[in-house]
């Protein structure tokens, strides 16, 4: 089942590796949680890409994995500690059927360290079943929360989880349409009507919606807007293969460059 609604969250899968970054994203998880909230803090150990002489790469012994456990609830106190051997991205994606919301940090890779490695972050932004919070920097508060609409059904999603998010931060809800083609769309006022409309009315009491109107290449515009932002809130649409081998999604795009956290939706479910 797909969670699409999650803040305050209640449950929170915090993908971790003991850094600084993700010393950032247990903050973040801590700011976004219910009171009575359920952490767990998952290190992945990656498994070696290849068998050394032939043989399978040995398991972590059981004193590795009990010592790696208890530097888990120290750095995460309050947090179950797992620890867990193979894929980091798909350990993490199947960890969040279980939770309401992923927050993890994103090291930035760029160049050829990311076509190699490829980026964990985006990855579990693209496939999670639960919303996805990837963070870059350190916890601060949230004034506005934007959120790009291209008005499918699908970014509705990315649209309510912005006006929750932004309701529980006390941000106001910035709406932002970008016109591909440099027209502005006919029936943009009436959607977003419509859709303002159909929310809660104390999270539109509190988060104050605004429509902001930009033309140009959509991810250009999003990462341009974003930096007058504190959050981005998309949803993440799975393209066609040849499309998303090549590009990306626009969640991987942005995720990719934003100066700011970026929340994304599952479009499934």
């Amino acid at each position: 089942m797909t969670k699409i609604f999650p803040v305050p969250a209640g449950r929170i899968l915090v993908p971790v590796d003991l850094t600084r970054v993700s010393a950032d994203a247990w903050k973040w998880a801590r700011a976004l949680a219910a009171p009575d909230a359920n952490f767990e803090a998952l290190y992945v150990r990656q498994s070696p890409p290849a068998p050394v002489f032939g043989l399978p790469a040995p398991p972590l012994s059981r004193t590795a994995r009990l010592a790696l456990e208890s530097r888990l609830r120290g750095a995460y106190a309050g947090a179950r500690a797992v620890v867990e051997e193979g894929d980091p991205a798909f350990v993490i994606v199947r960890a969040s059927r279980h939770a309401d919301l992923v927050v993890m940090g994103t090291h930035g890779r760029t160049g050829l360290d990311r076509a190699i490695l490829g980026s964990v972050s985006e990855a579990v932004a693209r496939d999670s079943s639960a919303p996805t919070l990837v963070v870059r920097g350190a916890l601060r508060r949230v004034k506005t929360v934007l959120a790009p609409t291209n008005m499918t059904d699908y970014s509705c999603k990315g649209l309510r989880l912005a006006a929750a998010a932004a309701a529980f931060l006390g941000a106001e809800l910035v709406v932002l349409n970008v016109a591909d083609d440099g027209k502005r769309a006919p029936k943009l006022d009436f959607f977003i009507e419509e859709f303002l409309q159909g929310l809660p009315v104390e999270w539109r009491r509190a988060a104050r919606p605004r429509l902001v109107r930009r033309a140009g290449n959509p991810v250009e515009q999003i990462l341009r807007e974003a930096r007058r932002h504190g959050l981005v809130v998309l949803t993440a649409h799975r393209k066609p293969l040849l499309s998303e081998l090549v590009l990306g999604t626009t969640v991987e795009r942005v995720l990719r460059r934003s100066p700011v956290p970026v929340l994304s939706a599952p479009s499934a479910g």
